[in-house]
């Protein structure tokens, strides 16, 4: 996070000096043989130039996301005899 706030400040003070050192008086006709586009060429590769690195960092590899399974369970009916012999039938939950 700090890399793109220090990337953008420096690329807004590179603009802003390119604008500032572009700036004269001011005429209506073609004077300044393209200074203000290279000023400005100038400000947006030093911009990119120096913004490059901030971006070219990879990003943090945290591992796979976590993978919950819901275990498989099926209900079946179970036979068993009391104390005194009685047959006795009940539904019985089985997870796997």
């Amino acid at each position: 996070m700090l890399k793109k706030v220090l990337a953008a400040s420096v690329l807004a003070a590179t603009l802003a000096g390119a604008t500032l050192a572009s700036t004269g008086t001011a005429e209506a006709r073609w004077s300044r043989g393209g200074a203000f586009a290279a000023g400005a060429a100038v400000g947006v590769l030093g911009g990119a130039l120096l913004a490059a690195p901030a971006y070219a960092a990879p990003a943090p590899y945290y591992g796979p996301a976590p993978v919950y399974y819901e275990p498989s369970c099926y209900w079946t009916k179970q036979r068993w005899y009391d104390a005194y012999g009685y047959r006795h039938v009940r539904k019985v939950r089985v997870c796997d």
